[in-house]
């Protein structure tokens, strides 16, 4: 928020001093173009200084080392949320899907609601807890709007289609996958999919591979379970990249 002040504060001081040449109305819009920018300017080289905080994030997933990535985020939120908008969703939906990797439906629900906003990620996550909760309605809604957010991410609506397939609503489905290979034409997932359910053939979300086991990293602990293997530690699949900060990765409007 702070650096929603500043821009603010740069913008009423080339108010003050335009109007005094120009006028109050023509002063309005160099007002505006400096205040902008600052905003542009702050957030940048605040999301820079996030990106460098964060960069050991990975590495620290990658060594299932879950508690101090946890707190690497925790601390990044509570040292910047005060500078970004908009941050402090951006990381709790990040710690949101930490929850959610380690089958910790409970505590990654409201964490993911937290970071929702303009994030198909985490409304499918979202979704997915609901569905396994028994409220389909408030599954297929957050799958809906997780599908609207990012209409040209296969894999939000190979979760929704499938969901819908398994409640037996067939024609929702083909209607979810045909709305989205209008929009991504040639994606061969969907074009399958949407083959399978047509001729009303078993659906193994194993052929959607891994991306699928970011939404049911359960399923993953089945497979290996059936394979025989140790049962890998819970957030194997598809941990979640940081996110990015800046003017430039801010959520359009």
């Amino acid at each position: 928020m702070f650096n929603l002040a500043l821009a603010f504060a740069v913008g009423l001081g080339v108010f003050a001093l335009a109007a005094a040449w120009l006028g109050p109305i023509p002063a309005l819009f160099p007002a505006l173009f400096f205040a902008v920018l600052a905003l542009f300017l702050l957030g940048r080289r605040t999301g820079q200084k996030i990106t460098r905080e964060l960069e050991p994030l990975m590495t620290l997933l990658q060594a299932r080392r879950v508690d101090d990535a946890r707190a690497l985020l925790v601390s990044v939120r509570d040292r910047w949320s005060r500078w970004q908008v908009m941050l402090a969703g951006q990381i709790d939906a990040q710690l949101g899907m930490l929850e959610y990797l380690q089958l910790h439906w409970d505590q990654a629900l409201p964490l993911l609601v937290k970071g929702k906003w303009r994030n198909a990620q985490a409304l499918a996550c979202i979704g997915a807890i609901h569905w396994r909760r028994g409220d389909k309605a408030k599954a297929f809604e957050a799958l809906k709007r997780a599908q609207a957010v990012a209409p040209k991410d296969p894999m939000i609506v190979v979760v929704r289609a499938t969901l819908l397939l398994r409640d037996e609503r067939r024609d929702e489905a083909l209607s979810a996958l045909a709305d989205a290979r209008g929009r991504i034409p040639g994606n061969k997932v969907l074009t399958d999919l949407q083959t399978k359910v047509a001729n009303k053939q078993k659906i193994d979300p194993k052929a959607f591979g891994e991306a699928w086991y970011q939404y049911f990293p359960e399923d993953l602990a089945k497979e290996m379970v059936t394979r025989g293997r140790r049962t890998p530690v819970p957030g194997a699949p598809a941990a979640p990249e940081p996110p990015r900060f800046g003017a430039r990765h801010a959520p359009r409007r």
